[in-house]
Order: structure tokens, then C-alpha cells, then sequence
């Protein structure tokens, strides 16, 4: 059993990426990711880290590492962490936050000893069969530059604390006509975007409807537009991350028909509690 590890995409993708293809819902990040990388998208310095981990000549676990965005653990095991940081430590690279299955991180910021607490806690969904929401007034449209201002205004919940190496999303997204908003009267009042797809996946992001619109079923009509998108271009599977302590989001979703695979933390390593 042994790490490997690469900045070059390429080769991350030609080495693990039919184990990360074997289960798409549960690796989608290291996909989604990886395609954004390969395709330039994602600032270049500090350079980004991809890894595996090999097993009898088989791929049997990965990683990937682009700042300022946390670790991410794919298809490991809990006992398969303690050498992960290990050879992590050996290539002298640091890492102050993980994401991945709860089990995992939790055993991976273990094995590091130094000091751990939760920051996030999601839950990882799969669309299963979508079902329409209740009528509600307004229209889907796909978003625009010239929508950029308030897009940005929309979105300022998902911009990352550490901003040292900032990931322009809306930028990224706009590039390849990924987002769409809910418009009444001409008025834009919720938003949601998709991912690029990869390997037959794509997943539903940066849900958003400011607090003076919400109560209206805004978010739920346009996360069922885009979810239907994401069908009528033939993806396979569609799917979505929503905060686990979130009743509102939750129930929205669990309504248009997705249903959870997985419970996914992010830790942040050194902290005092």
C-alpha cells in the first residue's frame, strides 16, 4: 500500500479517474474539481495537490488539495488515514482544514494530533425522481454578465473566509452558461447554478434567495429548473450538498425528490476548543 501524489491533473485524472468514475455521487467533488482544474479555471498558485493511494496494483483511494479550499478525502477508509498524513507530512504539505465522510475526516484529523473541531456539516444528496413544487409566481432565466452585480450580491454566503488565493464561482460558472435565476415582474428574487458535467454527473450549487424574498418558493422553483436541465442534457446523476442543521433547505429538497447518500464534515486541524 502506498501515496502517490502530482500537480498535474492529467495525471491524476489518466491514473485515478476510473476509481473515481466507479462511484460518481460519493467522488463528484474530486470530478467536478479536477475538470475545473484541467479546463484552467482554478488559480494556479499555490499549486494544487492530487494523490492516490495504491492497493495490490489497484487505485483504493484519492485525494485532492486546491487552495484555499479544504483537503478532500474520496473512497478511504478510516484505517487508511493514519499513513495519508504521513506521506502528506513527508511532501511538506500543509493542510489546516479536511472534508470528506464524517468516519473519515474525523479518524484523518486523529491520526494528525493536532487538535480538531467541526466546522461544517453537510449532507450529500442524489436526485432519485424529480417532482414539481407548488405553483409559484415568476419565471426561470439563464443568468447573464450583465447579471454579475447582482449575482455577486446573491452569493456573498458561499465566498470562503481564507480569501489568500480567491475562486472566482460566478465568474466560473457564467463562462459556461451554469447559472440561472428566478425572476418576477422582471425582478430577480432566487438563484441556483450547476456544475460542469463530468462523467455523467453534474451537481446543483449556490442555491440563494435573499431574506426579503424568501417564504415564496423562489428557491424551490428554481432548483427544480435547473434539476431539470440537468436531466434534459442527460446526466445521470444530479446532485447536491445542503448544510445538515438547515431544516428549510433540507425539506425543500427531500421534497423535489432528492434523498441523502452520504454525511459529509469539514474539520478545521489545529484548533483549540
Amino acid at each position: 500500500m502506498s501515496w502517490s501524489f502530482t500537480e498535474d491533473v492529467e495525471q491524476y485524472l489518466g491514473t485515478a479517474g476510473e476509481f473515481l468514475r466507479s462511484r460518481p455521487a460519493e467522488h463528484n467533488v474530486a470530478l467536478t474539481v479536477s475538470a475545473t482544474v484541467a479546463a484552467g479555471k482554478v488559480p494556479r498558485q499555490p499549486n494544487p495537490l492530487f494523490g492516490w493511494l495504491s492497493r495490490d496494483g489497484r487505485v483504493a483511494g484519492a485525494i485532492l488539495h486546491t487552495r484555499p479550499f479544504p483537503l478532500g478525502l474520496f473512497g478511504l477508509a478510516a484505517a487508511d488515514t493514519a499513513e495519508l498524513v504521513t506521506a502528506l507530512n513527508n511532501t511538506g504539505r500543509e493542510v489546516d482544514y479536511v472534508n470528506g465522510p464524517a468516519g473519515v475526516v474525523r479518524a484523518f484529523a486523529e491520526a494528525t494530533q493536532r487538535g480538531s473541531e467541526v466546522v461544517d456539516h453537510q449532507l450529500l444528496y442524489r436526485l432519485n425522481e424529480l417532482v414539481a413544487p407548488r405553483p409559484t409566481a415568476g419565471r426561470a432565466r439563464l443568468a447573464q454578465q450583465s447579471d454579475r452585480a447582482v449575482l455577486d450580491d446573491f452569493t456573498k454566503v458561499f465566498e470562503e473566509e481564507d480569501t489568500s488565493a480567491p475562486f472566482d464561482q460566478v465568474g466560473e460558472r457564467l463562462s459556461y452558461n451554469g447559472i440561472w435565476l428566478w425572476e418576477v415582474d422582471g425582478e430577480p428574487v432566487s438563484v441556483a447554478s450547476l456544475s460542469r458535467s463530468v462523467a455523467g454527473i453534474v451537481r446543483v450549487g449556490m442555491v440563494a434567495t435573499p431574506p426579503e424574498h424568501q417564504g415564496h418558493g423562489y428557491a424551490a422553483a428554481v432548483t427544480h429548473h435547473v434539476s431539470q436541465v440537468a436531466l434534459d442534457a442527460g446526466n445521470r446523476e444530479v446532485l447536491l450538498f445542503t448544510e445538515r442543521s438547515n431544516p428549510t433547505s433540507n425539506g425543500i429538497y427531500q421534497r423535489l425528490g432528492y434523498e441523502v447518500v452520504e454525511e459529509q464534515i469539514k474539520m478545521q486541524l489545529g484548533a483549540t476548543r
